[in-house]
């Protein structure tokens, strides 16, 4: 299965013959792309679709999402033929139950903690000269105290604490010319901090199908508190995957020079930094191709699998541990 990518301001999208057709007159640009393993399609800007290739998503389901040229959420339009209301009544009824919820989000956050030691390491050995290694053993020493959380708030606090060590110890790793002091967003303020955050919508929207597609509602979270609109349960299985995926792409892409200080806008009138179009295709490339990257990084399986198919089977972990309500039976992915 795959995504595809709309970013042609002003394209029109429809479907002929099986396939999915993307013109834009102005530019004299037509593509197609056979429909069959289509799973999602994802729009950035202001491209329109027909009523029959509206038609055509529903019937095969394939979701839509809707996004603003440098990210910002607008909608999706899906169809109705996963949702699992039975599943999403023990989800709803798991996620306000305080051991199912401690046990679930303990799991979660201290395998994110640990991927982020990892990519600190991994990243300090192509930076000659430069040691991160205090601050990997400091984010070391928050571990135990996330493992003797008696609530969540207290877990989520000391995931606080491991997460300003971790920002600390990538902004001495990033290439100088994308300098970068600390998270920052809403928005971002400086160019690495654009490049996360775009590429946490990106990982964001791939959750939100695969949440989608086995039907649970992606509003109702174990981890982090809900709030209107926000897909939180999407962020409770982002965790493991931010260092993994996002902070990592962000990391490759600058110090490979895929990605240059020329890629972005100049800053707009709020001060938010943004990929121009050609850098944000080439963006959009490389996160592709990192979530088909092949790993064995699922502990209950023996085999390779793509990033994207081990999140959908995460995903189905996940709803297989609420049907049966235990969360142990949800296993975070931990990189080595």
């Amino acid at each position: 299965m795959s995504f595809l990518y709309i970013y042609e301001r002003g394209a029109k999208v429809g479907v002929q013959s099986n396939c999915i057709v993307v013109e834009n007159e102005r530019e004299k640009l037509k593509r197609t792309l056979p429909i069959e393993g289509v799973e999602g399609v994802i729009i950035f800007g202001n491209a329109s679709l027909s009523s029959d290739c509206v038609r055509h998503f529903m019937e095969r389901d394939i979701n839509l999402t809707w996004l603003s040229s440098s990210g910002k959420f607008f909608g999706r339009l899906e169809s109705t033929k996963n949702v699992n209301i039975h599943r999403q009544r023990k989800q709803f009824l798991w996620g306000e139950d305080a051991e199912f919820t401690l046990t679930l989000a303990r799991n979660i956050t201290m395998a994110k903690v640990k991927n982020q030691m990892t990519i600190l390491r991994r990243y300090q050995r192509n930076r000659a000269g430069i040691s991160v290694q205090p601050t990997i053993e400091a984010i070391g020493k928050v571990l135990p105290t996330m493992e003797r959380a008696k609530n969540k708030e207290e877990l989520m606090g000391q995931e606080g604490i491991a997460a300003r060590y971790y920002f600390k110890g990538l902004s001495a790793l990033v290439e100088p010319e994308f300098k970068f002091l600390g998270r920052n967003r809403r928005p971002p303020k400086d160019y690495f901090n654009s490049l996360l955050s775009f590429a946490y919508t990106l990982l964001m929207y791939d959750i939100y199908t695969a949440v989608v597609n086995r039907g649970m509602s992606p509003y109702a979270s174990f981890v982090h508190s809900i709030r209107q609109g926000h897909p939180a349960l999407c962020s409770d299985l982002m965790e493991e995957w931010r260092a993994v995926l996002a902070d990592s792409l962000a990391l490759y892409v600058t110090s490979k020079g895929i990605i240059k200080v020329d890629d972005f806008q100049e800053p707009d009138i709020e001060g938010g930094v943004y990929l121009n179009d050609a850098g944000a295709k080439k963006y959009i490339a490389e996160y592709e191709k990192k979530i088909r990257t092949q790993s064995k990084y699922l502990a209950y399986v023996d085999y390779s699998t793509s990033f994207r198919r081990a999140i959908e089977m995460q995903c189905q972990r996940l709803a297989k541990a609420i049907e049966e309500g235990n969360p142990e039976i949800y296993q975070p992915v931990v990189i080595r």
